[in-house]
């Protein structure tokens, strides 16, 4: 026995302890998805023979060392793959760009570190890590690992925990794969001792995967590659691509790209064109600080009455959405009762937004910025890569025109840099999770019930007179919807089903989740209809829940995303109504619209002077309704792909993203004039 196994303590030790945690993964695999027939006899016997194989004295001889260097990059890439996606379906001539990117990788350790097996081991454990961090993330936000992620690790960490991380046995048999890679690159006997063939052979290795790098960055070489480049999808594009090609291939996004036929005087004209007022010179920088008597002068010239102004309430409520959109579904009793009932009464309709289940400052962007994510890249988050000035909003504009202009968010004000961020935006004061020291918490979050009664707090506390801009984004609801927390236990059940597996009680918990915010909402709504000054409350959704969630709804109602465009965009819309407490007209025509038109239309419903861009939004708005990062639609009511557009709608499409590019990127030309109330320089 002693000659086939290396009976030393540690090597049993650590034989035992690799079977037993294996064995654990194996428990957790069956208690989410049962044990599925022959499935778990065949990990049983894999996460026993993998302890065997741990304590086998043997080591591979030299031609096997040599089979196994080239085996297990290729096997690596394989699996790093089928965490998320069929590998299969790669494309054949991204499997060998994917292929050099590993192969060099692997080399590159090995050499530098003078033995196959620490390379090899390190590179597989690194490719093991990535894939199952790239699974997860898909799993709690609909979309892969992309560069700019880096930039969002805080506000990853600070949620991190309010996830259960389930595991299926798909990702226990690639785990498992990756298991037995490690031990093949464990037992490898080749070595290279000469340090200048070491250092030498490393640094190849690097180069070629810099310019590897280097040339995915190029548009020509995608082409001949035939790599998939739609932005729009990036779950697809990364199962056409391959993790690494697809990963690599956006690097050269970071930057945004600077539209055809831009320049500053075509900005002017642009906005000349839509009516706009003016936009004769160029003008940059944003004031931050308006005192009290340039905003009365801005708004005397704007023939604008503050004192007959509405107060302005809008709330983004975290994963706020209706999953009937998806198809209908029976529950135990309505989700969401009073928000349907105050549709029905009051300005109201279906939002489309460019997210869905995560990067909600992207909505937030959005919606005060009347910028698109349709022209940025897919997976980036505007708050963290592009905003370091000062850029005009909404919250800039009627803070020109006399508003006090308050945020709030009841979570870290570090989330998505919204302490640094807001008052960039134009906001005078920005409240996180420190003024809510009283507040009431639903699972690990701050409730909708203690977030809409802050905004009473603080209406309550204004100046007699002042005018408030309100714009809360809420915490309640934040997925996470898998873990069990003390005191909260869903009311909502589905009906649909008859078994209680993990993921439908997660569904039940979301609905559970957003009746609560109704109940609230009802509350917020019940406080104003008391209160004398004129208000109005927009309340929307950042974003549908992630797949994890929506595939609950689809197995019961058949919604099928990848039938058709219309289809795939079905979970990209949420509910949205505007409510004033003085009978403001419900519009009958607000049947859908995206989020980077709401807030232009919101001003212009108050009769609220608009700046330049507003009223080139509310202009654009009637040839292409919606326009958000996945689809745009047009006056019919046909969805149309960014990749197939046509002349008219490209030129359209083109000429707006000439203004954004203005608005955001082109920071020492901003043309201010067209984006805010009043001369800021």
């Amino acid at each position: 026995m002693k000659r086939i196994f290396d009976t030393r303590k540690g090597c049993m030790a650590g034989s035992c302890i690799l079977s037993a945690v294996l064995f654990v993964l194996i428990f957790f695999a069956a208690k989410t998805e049962g044990f599925k027939g022959y499935y778990f006899p065949l990990a049983a016997l894999l996460a026993a023979g993998a302890g065997v194989f741990f304590a086998l004295k043997y080591r591979f001889g030299r031609l096997l060392s040599i089979l196994t260097a080239l085996a297990v990059p290729f096997a690596s890439l394989w699996l790093l793959q089928w965490y998320t996606c069929d590998p299969w379906r790669m494309y054949p001539a991204m499997i060998l760009v994917n292929g050099v990117f590993f192969y060099l990788f692997y080399l590159a350790l090995a050499f530098l570190l003078g033995s196959f097996r620490w390379g090899y081991t390190i590179a597989t454990l690194f490719s093991m890590i990535l894939g199952l961090v790239n699974y997860f993330v898909i799993e709690f936000r609909s979309s892969p690992i992309v560069p700019w992620d880096l930039m969002s690790l805080g506000t990853a960490a600070s949620v991190a925990d309010n996830y259960t991380y389930d595991i299926t046995w798909r990702l226990l048999f690639v785990t498992f794969g990756f298991v037995f890679l490690l031990l093949a690159g464990w037992k490898s006997t080749l070595t290279v001792k000469k340090l200048p063939l070491r250092l030498v052979s490393g640094a190849v290795c690097i180069v070629g995967l810099l310019a590897a790098g280097g040339a995915l960055q190029e548009k020509s070489v995608k082409d001949a590659l035939g790599m998939d480049q739609t932005l729009f999808t990036p779950t697809v594009r990364y199962r056409n691509n391959g993790f690494v090609a697809a990963f690599v291939g956006n690097l050269h996004l970071i930057n945004i790209e600077e539209p055809d036929g831009y320049s500053v005087e075509r900005v002017q004209q642009i906005a000349a064109s839509a009516g706009a007022q003016g936009v004769e010179g160029e003008k940059t920088g944003v004031s931050e600080n308006t005192d009290s008597a340039e905003k009365e002068e801005t708004a005397v010239s704007a023939g604008f009455d503050l004192d007959k102004a509405p107060n302005i309430i809008v709330v983004m409520n975290e994963a706020f959405s209706d999953l009937s959109y998806l198809g209908e579904f029976g529950t135990n009793e309505d989700y969401m009762p009073f928000f349907r009932r105050m549709m029905e009464e009051h300005t109201s309709g279906k939002l489309m937004v460019s997210v869905k289940g995560g990067n909600t400052a992207n909505t937030e962007y959005e919606f005060l910025s009347g910028d698109s994510m349709a022209f940025l890249p897919a997976g980036s988050v505007v708050f963290q890569q592009y905003i370091k000035d000062a850029v005009p909003t909404l919250a800039t504009h009627l803070k020109e025109l006399g508003y006090s202009t308050i945020g709030m968010h009841p979570y870290l004000g570090s989330g998505w840099d919204r302490d640094t961020v807001y008052p960039l935006l134009g906001f005078d004061e920005f409240l996180d999770i420190d003024a809510f020291p009283d507040a009431e918490y639903i699972r690990n979050y701050v409730s909708d019930q203690s977030a809409f009664e802050k905004i009473i707090e603080v209406f309550e506390n204004k100046d007699p007179g002042e005018r408030q801009f309100i714009f809360e984004v809420t915490m309640q609801n934040h997925s996470g919807y898998s873990k069990d927390y003390p005191g909260f236990y869903p009311t909502i059940a589905l009906t649909d089903f008859t078994s209680t597996s993990t993921s439908i009680q997660a569904a039940e918990k979301y609905l559970t989740l957003i009746q609560e915010s109704d109940k609230a909402f009802e509350g917020l709504i019940s406080y104003f209809e008391q209160v004398e000054e004129p208000t109005v409350i927009l309340m929307f959704g950042d974003h549908m829940p992630s797949d994890y969630i929506t595939n609950v709804i689809a197995r019961i109602t058949g919604y099928d995303l990848e039938s058709s465009l219309e289809e795939y965009q079905k979970s990209y819309q949420v509910p949205f109504l505007m409510w004033s407490n003085f009978g403001l007209e419900k519009d009958e025509n607000m049947e859908m619209t995206s989020v980077n038109y709401l807030g232009a239309y919101l001003l212009d419903r108050l009769d609220i002077p608009l700046t330049s861009y507003q009223e080139y939004l509310l202009k654009l708005r009637e040839s292409l309704p919606v326009i958000c990062a996945g689809t745009y639609i047009d006056t019919e009511g046909v969805y149309h792909s960014y990749s197939e557009t046509d002349e008219e709608h490209q030129e359209l499409l083109n000429e707006y993203n000439i203004l954004q590019y203005n608005h955001l990127a082109d920071r020492k030309h901003r043309v201010d004039s067209v984006f805010c109330s009043t001369d800021p320089s």
